[in-house]
């Protein structure tokens, strides 16, 4: 059975689902101990050798390799849970593994989920990693789209991502705040935004996404927070949130 306290390391290239892993991981600290993040498949490999933990949270696609690459290359067969932008229909080919995977922005109740199977395994599946290498390579990833679009009436917006200033959450909705001043309604919540944006937006505040591109000045505040001024025509400054500051410190190299 998984016992208490089983080690685990979290391989994953970007610092924001870091965070978000770790964050959704505090539900489970009485039975799962993170030990280790690596942002390669190098390090990965260096750092799963090391610790030797029972579970990995594996990013299929990192900078160096895919996630499978990472898991021949080890020296024996940990618990897996796959962390992915790919379409959850694609990846249904995966239950068949006996393996888990986790669709980024991942909710709590999916990760829950995904904890309470994992402790009904009594040992870790052999993967099949000739199969699972076949298996995504007739998967294609996502493109980074290059526009937003806004529902508008009976009319559809198509915003260049270049012109957005930054985003607030507004309720169950996000106003869009462009370059120029322009405002618009978005439904949807900003975790369910923020892992379909480019790599040029960063999430500064459980309120906030601001298009990074576009700070020109950053004031340091208090309790770690910082002040980050935007080149828009309003002047936008954006008050960051404690919890932040780490991604603050490494998007902006603090």
């Amino acid at each position: 059975m998984f016992d208490l306290l089983k080690n685990t390391v979290i391989i994953e290239d970007e610092l924001p689902a870091q965070l978000r892993l770790k964050s959704l991981l505090q539900a489970h600290s009485s039975m799962i101990n993170i030990v280790g993040v690596a942002d390669t498949g190098k390090k990965a490999i260096a750092l799963i050798e090391e610790k030797k933990p029972a579970l990995i949270f594996l990013d299929i696609q990192l900078p160096d390799m895919t996630g499978f690459d990472v898991l021949s290359k080890i020296s024996y067969q940990p618990w897996i849970i796959f962390t992915t932008a790919y379409s959850e229909y694609a990846l249904k080919a995966f239950e068949n593994l006996s393996i888990d995977y986790l669709m980024k922005p991942i909710e709590q109740d999916r990760f829950d989920l995904a904890i309470q199977k994992l402790s009904k395994w009594e040992k870790p599946k052999e993967l099949e990693f000739g199969l699972m290498q076949e298996l995504i390579s007739k998967i294609k990833k996502p493109k980074e789209a290059i526009s937003l679009t806004i529902k508008k009436k009976d009319k559809i917006l198509l915003v260049n991502f270049e012109q957005i200033s930054h985003f607030k959450s507004e309720d169950k909705y996000v106003n869009v705040h462009l370059k120029n001043g322009e405002e618009h309604l978005l439904s949807k919540t900003l975790t369910q935004l923020e892992h379909s944006l480019p790599s040029t937006f960063v999430r500064v505040h459980r309120s906030y996404i601001v298009n990074k591109s576009i700070v020109t000045e950053i004031q340091k505040y208090f309790k770690g927070k910082y002040i980050l001024q935007l080149q828009d025509s309003k002047l936008n400054k954006i008050t960051t949130g404690q919890t932040y500051t780490d991604i603050i410190k490494e998007t902006f190299t603090l």
